[in-house]
């Protein structure tokens, strides 16, 4: 007796079944970022203040802008690692000073606390003169507000597993420096960009 012949699958059934293998993917990758997917970081600007703040002869600042940054990850499942921030004060789209702090890690749900002495270089650049003067009127008023940008990685961590590094954007607006007062200072927070 000679063996039953076997029938080639019908290009029907190859694609319904690619097609199934496709889908189940796509479940898997959509479950597993929903379940995954981190929470926005949050940062604000916490304190403010200055140190040895004048200006130059040649037009320029010196000093330094003390900052207390408020790093919170309130993420449930996933720890953060910064490798690192850099911070900018600006005042009317002007650069001010800048720094540059060491990267830190966090674990869920948890916040830092970084202080940071963003320092102008006096001697890098003149300011234009309408900034000077917004400087020399806001101070003399008692208040000087400026913007705070935040750059920093980081890397996500799910247990043994990182993610891959993002770059995260923090724009922190109108944070008043108080001459007068420079123990009273309101919390800014930061819109924060991933």
């Amino acid at each position: 007796m000679a063996e039953p012949r076997r029938t080639r699958p019908s290009t029907f059934r190859c694609a319904a079944a690619t097609l199934l293998a496709v889908a189940v993917v796509v479940v898997i990758v959509v479950l597993l970022w929903l379940f995954l997917h981190p929470s926005k970081l949050v940062l604000s600007v916490d304190h403010a203040s200055t140190t040895g703040f004048n200006f130059t002869a040649a037009g320029g600042l010196a000093g330094a802008f003390d900052l207390t940054l408020r790093a919170f990850n309130p993420n449930e499942r996933a720890g953060v690692s910064y490798r690192w921030l850099d911070v900018g004060v600006w005042y009317n789209g002007t650069y001010l000073a800048g720094a540059h702090a060491p990267g830190f890690t966090q674990s869920p749900e948890d916040e830092t606390r970084v202080d940071v002495a963003a320092r102008a270089a006096p001697d890098a650049w003149t300011l234009p003169r309408d900034v000077q003067e917004g400087i020399k009127r806001e101070r003399t008023a008692g208040k000087l507000t400026v913007d705070v940008h935040v750059v920093a990685k980081v890397r996500f961590r799910y247990g043994v597993v990182r993610t891959r590094k993002y770059t995260v954007r923090a724009s922190c607006p109108a944070v008043a420096i108080d001459f007068a007062s420079p123990t009273s200072f309101h919390r800014v927070p930061c819109y924060v960009h991933i």
